[in-house]
């Protein structure tokens, strides 16, 4: 983003094959696979042009969140968004994950960089057109890097991973909102500019 500010989204994936490990080597392979897959124009029509998928980074840990392997890659090219109507940094555009297991611990949600979505003037939310084609794009991203995943560590289900049960329950739905949202984090290396008057 500018200013060299960093957007992180991080669906998990849990090992069928439990507790099969992931090795640092594996971890590299699976990211330089999701840096292969060609990122569909509904997720990038989210994203402003000075909005950009630079590379992945993979994490695998066990149950309890203790970090065993990491691998990251950098794409060759920057892929931009498609987005022409420009948004604040911390804009974002949540995808719901829905599981079958009752209460918080089995729900998650996906915050994806919303910098150039369009918003329609009179309800102040996303157009449905856009939300339509964003959750369509999204569900196309989320098989593709499951797919991706599964070559290097097996089988593998998009799941919510609950640190209060260290268990890991598989989504079974997505759901997309069209009211614009914020990013629940501090600003990563974003220096704010201050204008200054003196006072009274």
């Amino acid at each position: 983003m500018p200013g060299g500010e960093v957007w992180s989204v991080n669906p998990c994936f849990f090992l069928q094959d439990e507790p099969a490990s992931i090795s640092s080597a594996e971890a590299l392979a699976i990211a330089t696979a999701v840096d292969a897959i060609v990122i569909p124009t509904g997720v990038r029509s989210m994203m402003g042009t000075a909005t950009a998928i630079t590379g992945s980074r993979v994490e695998a840990r066990d149950r309890n969140g203790l970090l065993e392997a990491l691998g990251e890659h950098t794409r060759a090219s920057a892929v931009a968004g498609q987005g022409t109507s420009p948004h604040p940094y911390q804009t974002s555009s949540v995808t719901s994950l829905r599981t079958g297991f009752p209460g918080g611990q089995g729900r998650g949600r996906l915050y994806w960089p919303a910098t150039g979505g369009q918003i329609d003037a009179n309800t102040l939310r996303f157009t449905p057109t856009l939300v339509t084609s964003f959750l369509s794009g999204v569900k196309t991203y989320l098989t593709a890097i499951q797919a991706a995943v599964a070559v290097s560590a097996g089988p593998v289900d998009l799941a919510v991973w609950s640190r209060t049960g260290t268990a890991f329950h598989k989504v079974t739905t997505i759901r997309q909102g069209d009211v614009a949202d914020t990013q629940r984090r501090r600003r990563d290396t974003l220096n704010e500019a201050y204008s200054e008057l003196a006072y009274p």
